[in-house]
Formats: C-alpha cells, sequence, structure tokens
C-alpha cells in the first residue's frame, strides 16, 4: 500500500455549495477525515470556475432546497494545487451528479507529482 496523502503532504479540501451546517452533517454521515467548506454563495466555486450554470435552469426539481428553491450547483471537480498556488493538474465530470472514480483522482495525483 502506498503512502497516504499526508505523508506526501498533501491535503485534502472539499468545497460544497451547502450551508455550514449542511457540509457538517454530510461530512459527519459519510465519515470523511478532510475538511468539508461551506460555499453557499459560491464565491469559491465561482472563482474556480465550476458553477454549473446549468442545472440552475435545467434540474430544478432535482436541486430543490427545503423551501422548493432551485439550488445553484459545482460540477464536481478535483483540482491538485502545489504549495506555490500553481495548479498541477484537473479533473471534471462532465454530469454534476457523478464524481470522478477514486482511482482515477489517485492515479493523477501521481503522475503529477512524479
Amino acid at each position: 500500500m502506498g503512502k497516504s496523502f499526508a505523508e506526501i503532504g498533501i491535503r485534502l479540501v472539499a468545497i460544497s455549495p451547502d450551508t455550514v451546517e449542511q457540509a457538517a452533517a454530510m461530512r459527519s454521515k459519510l465519515g470523511l477525515s478532510f475538511a468539508v467548506l461551506a460555499d453557499p454563495e459560491l464565491v469559491a466555486i465561482g472563482a474556480f470556475g465550476v458553477r454549473h450554470e446549468k442545472s440552475e435552469r435545467a434540474f430544478a426539481g432535482d436541486i430543490s432546497d427545503s423551501r422548493g428553491m432551485r439550488r445553484p450547483l459545482a460540477v464536481p471537480t478535483t483540482v491538485l494545487i502545489d504549495g506555490a498556488g500553481i495548479v498541477r493538474w484537473i479533473d471534471q465530470a462532465s454530469d454534476y451528479r457523478v464524481r470522478s472514480d477514486a482511482s482515477k483522482v489517485i492515479e493523477g495525483v501521481r503522475q503529477a507529482l512524479a
């Protein structure tokens, strides 16, 4: 088994379009060991250019919040950024409902760090 991300100096952070409470509940429910940052106003998500605009118009029934309002989403994206802030690798899903396979992400990180 290879070294963990932490052992090679990689810190995982997820950015969620959920509220702080929703992000914390998701982290707890899924037993995630990494930080899940709440971005309900899509500030960071917008800065990375991964806001899923089409979902707000076309899939409102699938992404309504508790008040029945359309909820914006982020395109599932994995970004490897080095200590100098340089993007070294990106993987972006073609469907907002699908996440990248973990083995694909691990291989991408390995190749970027080679």
